[in-house]
């Protein structure tokens, strides 16, 4: 398994105001092979969070972090996140096949929460130990989703800046095999356009206005379009 950087982290503990939007099964996956497979197919980072059920942090991080609407929001529109546990379950990574067992040892887990960041084409790019509140944890996103990492930009540094992003307007085009894919398993993902007002969900438009529709929902600031190609 490939070797990744550490991200040192400045997190203070500080006590933030968090409310709900999507109920946490919508934001949260437990399939490690899913979230890769839609990490790609929706052109989006992924996350996993190895974690473990009897960890105090782990579920605070669930109930506390995840369920903040910002923080939501931001992985609404620019990741896929799996939570995982150590068992027997079987997963694909880098070719091979791996229990969930394994993937906790193969990338040195010491302890949970430990959550790994993945590009959409299944490569690490760094990974978190422990628990995350969710203003900083807002902050680490946005620093992961807009690249900052790859621009050598200081994440203490990139912490001055007050960074607001939450996503970018996107219209990609997929196959129908991905649409059905995408439909069949992520949970924010929905078919039903008429009328549109979630700008967060992720909405697979198949019919000959598709690309109309997205249009209009993009410069209506919908965030997360995908349009059926024809064959």
């Amino acid at each position: 398994m490939k070797k990744m950087m550490l991200l040192f982290l400045m997190i203070s503990a500080l006590a933030v105001s968090y409310a709900f939007s999507y109920p946490l099964d919508k934001i949260l996956l437990k399939n490690f092979n899913t979230t890769m497979t839609l990490a790609k197919y929706e052109q989006k980072d992924a996350i996993v969070i190895f974690s473990d059920p009897g960890c105090f942090y782990c579920k605070k991080l669930k109930s506390e972090t995840l369920t903040d609407k910002i923080v939501q929001e931001i992985i609404a529109n620019n990741f896929v996140v799996a939570e995982i546990y150590p068992t027997d379950e079987k997963a694909t990574f880098e070719g091979k096949t791996y229990s969930y067992r394994d993937l906790f040892v193969g990338f040195d887990v010491k302890g949970t929460p430990t959550i790994i960041f993945f590009t959409s084409n299944g490569e690490p790019i760094t990974y978190v130990p422990g628990y995350v509140d969710a203003k900083n944890f807002a902050m680490i996103l946005r620093y992961i989703a807009t690249k900052q990492y790859i621009k050598k930009v200081n994440f203490k540094d990139y912490l001055k800046t007050n960074d607001t992003f939450v996503g970018t307007p996107t219209i990609l085009e997929i196959s129908k095999e991905i649409a059905a894919y995408i439909l069949s398993q992520d949970p924010l993902s929905t078919s039903d356009v008429k009328p549109a007002k979630d700008k967060f969900l992720k909405y697979v438009i198949n019919d000959k206005y598709a690309l109309q529709t997205a249009e209009k929902m993009k410069d209506e600031g919908f965030y997360n379009i995908f349009v059926v190609k024809e064959k």
